[in-house]
C-alpha cells in the first residue's frame, strides 16, 4: 500500500506495521532540503527498520515500521498519520527537549494512546518504548527518561547514552558499539512485544488541527487572496490539502501553532500575529496590492502561479508591487516542488520577522516609579534613569 490512499473512517485499513517512529521535526537549514525529515532520524528508522526485519518471525502478515519521511508530501498528513497509528503495535518516541513542546508529536502519543485504553497498565506500558534522542535539560526529571535509558545495559553504553543521547550515537563512529547495542535491544523489544501481545486492531482516535499541546509561541495566521475561496488548491491533482493547509502543516510539525483564515480576520490578527499570505497569480498586481495594503510589515507574501509559463512576467510584476510596498521579498513559485520547498522558510521567515519588527511586550509607556534605596531618596524610571534625569 501507500501511505496516502488509506481510508479515513471505520475499521483500521492497510497492513499493520511493528513500530510507529515519532519525533519532532527540527527546522531545515536549507530550502534544498526536504522539509519534512530530519536527515538523522531517516538514518536512524532504515537501521532500526532493519534489525527488526532481521529478527521478526511475521513479516509475511505486517510491514516492519512507519515514519512520516514515508508519506507523498502532497498526502493528507493527518488522515495519513491517523491510519498508520491505527495499524501499528509499538511507538517508539525519540524524546528530545523539543518533543514534549510540540503539539504534532505530542499529538501522536495521545493518538496511540487512545488504543491503550482498557489494557492494564504494565501491559500498555510495553506498548510505548522511549528513546533518548537528545539529552533533556537537568532539571526535567521525566520517568520516561529513566526507561529510555534501560535500553542500554552495559554501564559505559548508558553513559555514553545519558550524555549524547542516540543522535549522537548514530551520527559519530566512535560510538558505533554502543549504538548497535542499544539497537539489537530496541528491535528485540519491538519484535517481542509484537510477537506475543499484539494489539487488537482499533481505530486510534484521530490527529487535530491543535493536537496535544500549546507550544507557547504566537499562532501563525495564514491567509489567501484568491478568488477561489478558502478551498484554493491550486496544486489539486497532486495535492489532497488547500495550499493554505500544506503551510499550516509545516508550521505545526516545526512546533508553531497555527490558524488559517480569511482575509478579514488576518487583517485583525496581524498587529500581533506572524502572518503568511499565499497570493493567487490569477488576481493581478493591482488586486494583490489592494488587498495586502493594510498588513503590517512583517507579513511574508507568496505569488503562487501553478498553471503561468515561465514568460509570463505578471507573478513576478506582483512580486515586485508588494516588494515596493516594504513587504519582504519572497520569488513567485511556479512548479508544485518549489512550492514544497518553499513552505518551511515561508514559515520560518514569518516568525524571524515578527519577533524582530512586531509589537514589544510589555507596550512602550511611562514607567512607573520604582523604590530606591538611594541616600537622596531620588527615585528611578524605567532604564535606571533618576527623577533628577527624567526632568532634564
Amino acid at each position: 500500500m501507500t501511505w496516502s490512499d488509506t481510508a479515513s473512517t471505520g475499521a483500521p485499513a492497510g497492513r499493520q506495521t511493528y513500530f510507529f517512529l515519532s519525533y519532532a521535526h527540527s527546522v531545515p537549514l536549507s530550502a534544498a532540503a526536504r522539509p519534512d525529515t530530519d536527515f538523522w532520524v531517516n538514518r536512524f528508522f532504515q537501521d532500526l527498520a532493519h534489525a527488526v526485519r532481521d529478527r521478526a518471525h511475521r513479516t509475511a502478515e505486517l510491514d516492519v515500521g512507519f515514519f512520516d519521511g514515508l508519506v507523498d508530501p502532497g498526502a493528507d498528513l493527518r488522515r495519513t498519520l491517523t491510519d498508520a497509528l491505527s495499524v501499528t503495535h509499538v511507538f517508539v518516541a525519540l524524546y528530545s527537549p523539543k518533543y514534549f513542546g510540540n503539539p504534532w508529536a505530542v499529538g501522536e502519543r495521545d493518538s496511540f494512546r487512545s488504543r491503550l485504553v482498557g489494557l492494564a497498565p504494565g501491559r500498555a506500558a510495553r506498548h510505548v518504548l522511549p528513546v533518548l534522542w537528545l539529552p533533556l535539560p537537568p532539571w526535567e526529571d521525566r520517568p520516561e527518561t529513566a526507561q529510555a535509558l534501560r535500553l542500554a545495559q552495559e554501564p559505559a553504553d548508558r553513559a555514553d547514552y545519558a550524555e549524547n543521547g542516540l543522535r549522537a550515537l548514530c551520527k559519530l563512529s566512535a560510538y558505533r558499539r554502543p549504538y548497535r547495542a542499544i539497537l539489537s535491544a530496541l528491535a528485540e523489544r519491538i519484535v517481542a512485544v509484537t510477537e506475543s501481545e499484539p494489539l487488537a486492531p482499533s481505530r486510534a482516535v484521530a490527529l487535530t488541527r491543535s493536537p496535544g499541546v500549546e507550544s507557547g509561541d504566537t499562532p501563525l495566521v495564514i491567509t489567501v487572496v484568491t478568488t477561489h475561496g478558502a478551498g484554493w488548491r491550486p496544486y489539486h491533482g497532486q495535492h489532497a490539502l488547500t495550499v493554505a493547509d500544506y503551510v499550516a502543516a509545516t508550521a505545526e510539525r516545526l512546533g508553531l501553532p497555527t490558524r488559517v483564515v480569511d482575509l478579514v480576520e488576518a487583517r485583525a490578527r496581524a498587529a500581533e500575529s506572524p502572518t503568511v499570505v499565499l497570493v493567487d497569480a490569477t488576481v493581478g498586481p493591482g488586486a494583490a496590492r489592494a488587498a495586502v495594503d493594510d498588513l503590517p510589515r512583517w507579513a511574508v507574501p507568496l505569488v503562487i502561479a501553478p498553471d503561468g509559463t515561465r514568460g509570463d512576467a505578471t507573478p513576478e510584476a506582483i512580486a515586485g508591487s508588494l516588494q515596493d510596498a516594504r513587504f519582504p521579498q519572497v520569488l513567485p513559485v511556479r512548479e508544485i516542488a518549489e512550492f514544497e520547498r518553499c513552505a518551511p522558510q515561508l514559515v520560518i521567515e514569518a516568525r524571524k520577522l515578527f519577533l524582530r519588527h512586531g509589537p514589544v511586550a510589555p507596550p512602550d509607556g511611562p514607567a512607573e516609579p520604582r523604590p530606591s534605596l538611594r541616600p537622596d531618596g531620588r527615585q528611578t524610571h524605567g532604564e535606571g534613569r533618576t527623577t533628577d534625569d527624567a526632568t532634564r
